[in-house]
């Protein structure tokens, strides 16, 4: 399987923020299920993925455990060391209802920090995406 790229704030392999619901099933295909989120995006589904599209194109991507993917080089899902390298690259982890958020990324992780190895996923999001959420994050600190 191939690696997927998260850059920051820009996209999450060949998927750019923004894109249309059209562009992603253009480079995905078909998603295997599709439903409406409770904010009114679009939520397409796939096989260790899947994205969510508002009407301003496309404003996440997570994966979940069978996908490969990488943030500035580390393998999220298969270093063993990842989770605390890319918080420590982010330099001000966040959490909030069991989320891990990494604003300076762009990616929440879950199930990392809590060894809940049912729950691992990493989700890219587009700038702005956590901004009204702000006051409610907490620091995130490693025990």
């Amino acid at each position: 399987m191939k690696m997927t790229v998260i850059e920051p704030y820009v996209s999450a392999g060949g998927l750019k923020f923004g894109a249309t619901y059209d562009d992603v099933v253009s480079a995905l295909g078909e998603p295997r299920s599709e439903e409406k989120s409770r904010l009114g995006e679009v939520i397409v589904r796939y096989d260790g993925m899947g994205a969510s599209i508002s009407s301003r194109g496309l404003v996440e991507v997570y994966f979940l455990p069978e996908a490969y993917v990488s943030i500035l080089g580390i393998d999220v899902f298969n270093d063993p060391k990842a989770f605390r390298e890319l918080c420590r690259l982010d330099g001000n982890p966040k959490e909030l209802l069991g989320f891990i958020i990494l604003l300076k990324l762009g990616v929440t992780m879950t199930g990392f920090h809590d060894g809940d190895e049912a729950q691992r996923a990493v989700t890219a999001f587009e700038s702005g995406r956590w901004d009204q959420l702000t006051g409610e994050l907490q620091n995130y600190a490693f025990t």
